[in-house]
């Protein structure tokens, strides 16, 4: 009789072995008859590679992480200077205090090179400001370079990352193009009072992927602490 055995080829056996990951585990028997030596020289074992590709996976999921728990510090430790911030701001008396006080105080806790201010007004009369030093500008609110700024003040959210040129040059005229990141928030809405843009010379300083519920806040009570002296002007 002819032998009908025939012989498994090393595809064969490879296909088998990755359709049963667990053979070895299920005959372990089967591993006293192997033949295993150590990796030639200049290669490394197949355990070796799998180790060092579990260990990068784990490398990686460790510094993933600690990224998210250091942005949770920072976004806690943010809030909370938001809210020292807005209690000192409500503490100012006068334009002629808040205003200055709030662009100093928003570079020295955002870390920021440049703070722009566009106070919005209505009416045929542009209301009197205190003389004031820093970029803090009034525009009515039917201004065409507004136009540039109408998907964010119609979003009525704060922006974080890249303004464009034309954007920059109405905030920072001679500093936009040292400018590279900004975060920029309307000043509440219904109407808004203004526009606030807050910039770095850092290109990472500010970027899209920052928490911007404080921003939104700090936003509305900046407005809430304008209207007064909005209403007052504006009823001149």
């Amino acid at each position: 009789m002819g032998d009908d055995t025939q012989a498994l080829t090393v595809e064969q056996v490879a296909a088998y072995l990755q359709e049963t990951p667990d053979f070895f585990i299920q005959k372990p028997e089967v591993l006293e008859s192997l033949q295993l030596s150590t990796a030639p020289e200049g290669t490394i074992s197949l355990a070796q590679r799998q180790v060092e590709r579990l260990q990068n996976k784990n490398s990686q999921l460790h510094e993933q992480l600690h990224a998210l728990i250091d942005n949770a510090r920072q976004n806690t430790e943010l809030q909370s200077r938001v809210h020292q911030l807005c209690l000192r701001l409500m503490d100012a008396h006068g334009l002629e205090n808040l205003l200055p006080m709030l662009v100093s105080e928003l570079k020295k806790e955002f870390n920021a090179d440049e703070v722009a201010l566009r106070l919005f007004y209505s009416g045929d009369t542009e209301p009197a400001l205190p003389t004031l030093s820093g970029n803090i500008r009034q525009l009515h609110a039917d201004d065409d370079s507004l136009q540039k700024f109408d998907g964010l003040l119609a979003k009525q959210q704060p922006v974080c990352g890249r303004l464009t040129k034309a954007q920059k040059e109405i905030l920072f005229a001679k500093q936009a193009d040292e400018v590279q990141s900004v975060a920029c928030l309307p000043l509440g809405h219904e109407p808004c009072a203004g526009l606030l843009a807050i910039a770095s010379y850092d290109a990472n300083r500010f970027h899209a992927d920052m928490a911007t519920d404080y921003l939104r806040f700090l936003g509305e009570v900046i407005m809430r602490l304008l209207r007064p002296y909005s209403h007052h002007n504006h009823g001149k």
